[in-house]
Parts: C-alpha cells; sequence; structure tokens
C-alpha cells in the first residue's frame, strides 16, 4: 500500500453500531482512513491495511483479546499502538498485560475519545505519548497469555532439585512420589523398550539411581508437558493423536543421531517431544485464528509455519519459544522450539537445533505421523555440515532409524496411558 501521508485507523468492534459510529466519527471529524473489523479473526486480516492505530473491542466471544495477544507478537505489528475502547472498565489491567497503550471507557464524549487517539498518534512515540497517563499505572507484561498451561508442580521441584550435582536419590525420590500418577508413568517408562534394562525396575529411587538425575528429569519434562496439554478441549482441528506420533518420532530421530555420531545430548528425545508445543496452544488457545491457518494448509499446499506467518503472522516456533521460557524449560530446549526451523539462528548452542531440524525432515520424509502437513522440508546444508553428515548416510541409516522409532513408541503409549 502506498503512503499517502494519511493516518490510517483499524476500528475493531464487534457491534455494528459502535464500529459505524467510530469509523464515521474519526473519517470526518479526524480525517483518518479507517478500515473495520467485526471480530478477532477479521482484525487480523485488516493488518495488510498497515494501519497507525488500533482501536479494539473487549469482546472475549469476538476473540478480540486473542487477536491483540498475537498482534503484539507480529514483529512487523509489535509497536503499532492499540487502544481499547470498551465499557468493561474491570478489564483494564488484563488489557495493560498485554501491551496496549490506551483503554477509553465507553461511553466517552466525542472530544475525548479523538483527543485520546490524537495524544497517541501524535506524540513523539506511542509509548512516551502514554506512559504518564497509561503504562506507569500498570506493569504491562507481554509474555501474559491467558489461560496458558502449566506444567504439574513436581516437574517444577525436581528440576529445581537438579540443579544440585550433589543431590542425591533418596531425597529426589520423594519429591516425584508426591504425584501417583507421574510415579507410576516413570516407572512405566524405566521400564520400558526406551531404556532396554534387564531386569525390571521396581521403584524410583533404583530408577533414579541406574538412569541418573538428568535422564529422569527429563523423562518426568516428557511426561509433564503431555499432561499439560492433554486436556486443552478446543481445537481448530489439528490431529493431535497423529501430531504427538509425529513428536514422539522427532525425538527418536534425534536420539538415533546422538547415538550414532557419539554426541551426548540427554536431552535430544525431549526436544523433540516439546519441539512443536506451540502449535498445541495455537490450536487450542487461538482456534478461530488457527482455523484459517489450517484451512490454508489444505487448500494451498504450503508448510503449516508458511500459513503461520502468511494468516495470523505469528509461528508455533515464536509462542512455543514463549511457553518454553514460561516454563523454564532452560536454553537449550528453548532453542530447539525456538529455531528448529532455522537452526543457524540459534543463540550460542545450535547442536540442539540442529538434531530437531533434522529430526523433523526425517520423520516427515519416512511419515511418521504428522506436523500438520504434508510438505518435507529440505535439510538445511550447513546443518549437515554441522553435524558431520549428509542425506546420502540419513538414507543409508532408515533401517534402523525405524527401529528406533519403532522401540520408542512405547514412550507415546505411556504418556497417554
Amino acid at each position: 500500500m502506498e503512503d499517502d501521508g494519511q493516518r490510517r485507523v483499524l476500528v475493531a468492534q464487534r457491534q455494528p453500531a459502535d464500529r459505524q459510529f467510530t469509523s464515521r466519527f474519526l473519517e470526518l471529524l479526524g480525517g483518518y482512513q479507517v478500515h473495520e473489523a467485526a471480530d478477532g479473526m477479521s482484525m487480523i486480516k485488516g493488518l495488510k491495511n498497515k494501519p497507525d492505530l488500533i482501536v479494539a473491542d473487549t469482546h472475549e466471544s469476538a476473540q478480540f483479546p486473542r487477536a491483540i495477544e498475537i498482534i503484539k507478537r507480529n514483529k512487523a505489528f509489535e509497536e503499532t499502538p492499540i487502544v481499547v475502547y470498551s465499557e468493561e472498565r474491570h478489564l483494564v489491567s488484563s488489557f495493560a498485560a498485554k501491551g496496549i497503550q490506551g483503554f477509553i471507557i465507553k461511553p466517552a464524549a466525542p472530544a475525548v475519545l479523538l483527543g485520546k487517539l490524537w495524544k497517541v498518534l501524535g506524540g513523539e512515540s506511542a509509548r512516551e505519548a502514554t506512559a504518564s497517563s497509561f503504562s506507569e499505572r500498570f506493569q504491562a507484561d507481554l509474555d501474559d497469555i491467558e489461560d496458558l498451561p502449566t506444567l504439574p508442580s513436581v516437574f517444577s521441584e525436581v528440576d529445581r532439585l537438579c540443579k544440585d550435582p550433589d543431590i542425591g536419590a533418596d531425597e529426589l525420590s520423594k519429591v516425584i512420589e508426591t504425584d501417583p500418577s507421574i510415579t507410576l508413568k516413570l516407572l512405566n517408562l524405566a521400564n520400558s523398550a526406551f531404556f532396554g534394562f534387564s531386569r525390571r525396575i521396581k521403584t524410583v529411587h533404583e530408577a533414579i539411581s541406574l538412569l541418573g538425575n538428568k535422564t529422569v528429569k527429563n523423562a518426568i519434562l516428557n511426561i509433564a508437558v503431555y499432561e499439560a496439554t492433554k486436556d486443552l478441549a478446543t481445537s481448530a482441528g489439528l490431529d493431535k493423536k497423529e501430531f504427538w506420533v509425529h513428536a514422539a518420532g522427532v525425538g527418536s530421530v534425534a536420539r538415533f543421531l546422538c547415538k550414532k555420531l557419539s554426541i551426548d545430548r540427554d536431552e535430544a528425545f525431549t526436544a523433540g517431544i516439546v519441539h512443536d508445543t506451540g502449535k498445541i496452544i495455537l490450536d487450542s488457545l487461538y482456534a478461530d485464528f488457527y482455523k484459517d491457518v489450517l484451512k490454508r494448509v489444505a487448500e494451498n499446499d504450503v508448510s503449516i509455519y508458511e500459513a503461520e506467518e502468511e494468516v495470523i503472522g505469528l509461528t508455533h516456533a515464536t509462542i512455543g519459544q514463549e511457553l518454553a521460557e514460561s516454563w523454564n524449560l532452560g536454553p537449550e530446549l528453548s532453542a530447539a522450539i525456538a529455531h528448529h526451523h532455522q537452526p543457524g539462528r540459534a543463540d550460542g548452542d545450535e547442536e540442539i537445533a540442529c538434531l530437531v531440524h533434522v529430526g523433523d525432515a526425517v520423520a516427515r520424509r519416512m511419515g511418521v505421523g504428522s506436523g500438520g502437513d504434508s510438505k518435507v522440508p529440505e535439510i538445511d546444508p550447513e546443518v549437515l555440515k554441522k553435524l558431520s553428515i549428509s542425506t546420502d548416510q540419513l538414507s543409508e541409516w532408515d533401517s534402523e532409524i525405524q527401529e528406533a522409532v519403532d522401540r520408542d513408541r512405547s514412550v507415546l503409549s505411556i504418556l497417554q496411558s
């Protein structure tokens, strides 16, 4: 769109009367070029007009709050000021936490409405213009996503204890055993083909002694991630069963590569399990938006990553990284989630992102589950170079990889039990 010098405002209001009045008022008295949106999805689509300001509603049924969360995570529009215009004054603090630049209570006198919008648009910057009147009243947390799932408390405590290299099996087992469900699944994992012990492991203490603290922590994280996301009922249509088969398959390939290449990465399988968790969040918490993403995948034969960028401007890698930080998963797993599509962008340690990148491509090529589309990505040549492998070698290892994937399916069965 060419810049004609006229300020553009996106008016996103659910009620037609409110939307039309606000639009006409801003056009006639404010001299703005106005575009309208009736719900969250049309608000996202309205970004194509490159608005200088968004006047948003608060109605949850129309998905305006979720649309604001998406926009504030879209790098092209994260600095676009958003002013909420609503009668729901009790929502001021919760919307402030989403990073908006102002909250105008309905009904507002025309001069007040125009004056506040002009202040946001006309100041030296949106942040400076509203600092004293709004932002300083609330501590805006741009990482806040409503209803973000939390991990079972046992994992947090195990993670804390494992930071101490001298922590013993006695103390660690006591914490794990406070959660009977996790205890049972951990023992089932310890006795599965995944670890391949010849004798039966009967206690958590024995599992810790044989596997080591770090391996047990990763096993509990695998359980915890599945437990935290399994009850997200709303869905845009992502096939969750095939999603988890694919995630476990990526973990199996990454773990296989570590053994084959003598790479010491205990978290390789876990990195595969968590690498696409952003899709689960988008599919559930942002279902009304993600439906259009899945529709674009089905109709245009593009990758789900490309469809996310095109339709909502927010990818599963970005939202997944935020989830990883919320869960305190550490820099390695966060890098695997955020950069498995482009490992070269990972800060510092790229190795785990490279392993997941290859694991994802191989699992897709071999038809292990589904990541939400049928595309098989090319492996970045730089990644192959970093891992000192070739595509020919990967093809030669196909039968061994398939054996590893089949063996590791036991993990998924235990997580879902």
